[in-house]
């Protein structure tokens, strides 16, 4: 058994004997199946995803302060590689306005998901839990949040690997702004003939919001803003510094909702050809490694309750000199115990 099994059970065991001994525990369910058909061209490589996320937590509060523990496994159907589930286990305290979570964090936690341009969906979903600190403030007007995900340990052969992130809204009703940021320090191995990579990313925007006050349901969201990065890779020092636009309008009617997303300038991502670099470094999603890049899609509600969503989405994606991408995508999250609602 190894020491981070023994950790995750002796943490279990400590929350089902504080809760035999009267006190209160929280249960929670969620899990999120997939099927993402990808049928890309050209350099855009055609996959399909399909599988299933379960994460069962058990959380025990005092106060301001909490403790939770659980599991976090993968089902990818039709494969014949056992994954390992990982452990959810990390302490936190709670205040009106103030949050703070330590140990492996399950990203429902956040107040806002990273965007594609920052982090791919795929990586997204294998990769659940963010392990270190979470900082969050809510407050009328602004709310924001600021963590460090470390991904990867430094060994003989792995790098070590982590991203601070630091996001934030202002909301002024009909009117808001907000930023995304994002520094990604990717360094070397023990052992020698590598090189350290380094990535910050910035997506500061503006949004006007837009909602029927009536029982039609109508609802309209624009956003505007520039996408920017400053990467370099030691060997040779030199930064790179892609800009672009970066603009999303979004649109509904009850469980209906439309979505464009454009960007416009320079490819994102430099060392994404780049063997010692790649997804494993930049993270975000290749599409926006082109100097044009447009997703539209629609996307259908089925149905949804407090426990229950069950969606439809159909993407086109353009690229310059290229066939229309096509993506389906079903998902299905179910979450249920006495713990909230996750997004």
């Amino acid at each position: 058994m190894t020491e981070r099994t023994k950790l995750f059970l002796t943490a279990l065991l400590t929350l089902f004997c504080i809760g035999s001994a009267g006190r209160s525990l929280d249960f929670n369910i969620r899990s999120d199946g997939l099927l993402d058909n990808r049928e890309y061209k050209n350099d855009m490589l055609p996959q399909t995803i399909y599988g299933l996320r379960i994460m069962p937590e058990a959380s025990y509060s005092d106060g301001n302060g909490s403790l939770a523990a659980g599991l976090s496994g993968i089902w990818e159907f039709g494969s014949d590689e056992s994954v390992t589930p990982e452990i959810i286990l990390y302490c936190g305290y709670n205040s009106d306005r103030w949050s703070a979570y330590f140990g492996n964090i399950p990203r429902q936690r956040l107040q806002r998901e990273l965007p594609e341009a920052f982090l791919y969906d795929s990586i997204a979903f294998f990769e659940p839990l963010i392990g270190g600190t979470l900082l969050q403030y809510r407050g009328e007007i602004l709310s924001t949040e600021l963590y460090c995900n470390w991904y990867s340990r430094q060994s003989e052969t792995r790098r070590e690997a982590f991203r601070i992130v630091w996001d934030g809204y202002l909301d002024k009703k009909l009117f808001g702004a907000g930023w995304y940021a994002a520094m990604t320090h990717f360094a070397k191995p023990k052992e020698p003939g590598h090189f350290i990579y380094d990535k910050l990313q910035l997506n500061p925007y503006v949004s006007l919001n837009l909602a029927d006050k009536s029982d039609i349901g109508l609802r309209l969201r624009v956003q505007a803003g520039i996408l920017s990065s400053l990467i370099r890779c030691r060997k040779d020092g030199q930064w790179h510094t892609p800009t672009g636009f970066k603009g999303d309008i979004e649109a509904g009617w009850r469980m209906i909702e439309v979505k464009s997303i454009v960007y416009t300038g320079d490819r994102q991502m430099p060392f994404l050809d780049d063997p010692e670099a790649g997804m494993a470094f930049h993270r975000s999603d290749p599409f926006y490694n082109h100097t044009f890049y447009n997703r539209t899609g629609i996307g259908i509600t089925l149905f949804s309750d407090s426990n229950v969503d069950f969606c439809f989405r159909w993407n086109m994606h353009f690229t310059p000199n290229s066939p229309v991408h096509n993506q389906q995508l079903i998902m299905v999250r179910f979450n249920t115990g006495t713990g909230r609602k996750q997004r």
